[in-house]
């Protein structure tokens, strides 16, 4: 592999990297499409550059993931008790959504996600009406039930087996709706990690696609070893940033990537 090509793997590691830390997802939003075009010109071909694309993203979130989640335990903005309630199911939904997302049409399920994501975002971009308070808004309020919470989960983790992450594009707007959004982010991340491990072993235990000495399964080693130096190298300056930001804005700025996310979701037909 030529120096050229580790350096750009490097770099887009460090813009999802950032993103990860600083609102829970981005690497991704960053490594499908970067892979998916990137693929092609080092000899895969079409047909299967976005499969490998979205195994490569799994491994990649699952690395990145680890020193973002040391820095938010550190911090203490993680609900533990939160995690081990939702935790079972994602680990459910991310095997089966693994199994299947190279067996089922994507084009309705994406087209539907899409939506559903342009909603959220507007939603979160909408002005909200808020009144003083003295209660911590980092304390758990008006949580949904606990059957919601056990098994929202499993959507949640086989939306990430279909879009190479630990679904934090489900999570984080799912917490912000009861919790502060620096914890949604913390708690999103703890759950995401696990999942993007299981999608990950996952994936590498899939039929390899095409013969090629750096793949195992579907997971091309190069693009996860480039991409994920640059990832644990940001994902703490991510989370750093993340205190530091007003929750407002940091809303304003998942909704932009959702709604990034969303654009890439319908202009890939």
């Amino acid at each position: 592999m030529d120096l050229w090509v580790l350096t750009l793997f490097i770099l887009a590691g460090l813009a999802g990297g950032l993103l990860l830390g600083l609102i829970g997802v981005g690497m991704a939003l960053v490594t499908v499409p970067f892979l998916t075009f990137m693929l092609p010109s080092l000899g895969f071909s079409a047909e299967v550059s976005p499969l490998i694309a979205l195994a490569s993203s799994m491994v990649i979130a699952a690395i990145g993931s680890v020193s973002s989640l040391r820095v938010h335990h550190q911090k203490g903005t993680i609900n533990w008790g939160l995690i081990r309630l939702m935790l079972p199911a994602s680990l459910f939904g991310v095997v089966l959504g693994s199994l299947l997302v190279t067996r089922l049409p994507a084009l309705w399920l994406q087209c539907i996600f899409a939506a559903f994501l342009l909603y959220v975002a507007f939603s979160m971009l909408k002005p909200s009406k808020e009144k003083p308070s003295a209660v911590d808004q980092t304390q758990l309020q008006d949580p949904p039930s606990n059957q919601l919470l056990r098994w929202f989960p499993a959507l949640v983790g086989a939306t990430g087996s279909f879009i190479g992450a630990g679904g934090g594009v489900l999570m984080v707007p799912f917490l912000s709706r009861f919790m502060a959004m620096p914890k949604a982010v913390a708690s999103s991340v703890a759950v995401g990690f696990p999942v993007t491990v299981f999608g990950a072993i996952s994936y590498m235990l899939q039929t390899t696609p095409v013969a090629h000495p750096d793949l195992i399964g579907a997971v091309y080693w190069p693009a996860v070893l480039g991409m994920s130096i640059g990832s644990v190298v940001a994902a703490p300056l991510g989370v750093q940033l993340a205190t530091k930001v007003p929750a407002a804005l940091l809303k304003k700025l998942f909704a932009f990537v959702l709604l990034l996310i969303a654009l890439k979701m319908l202009l890939s037909f």
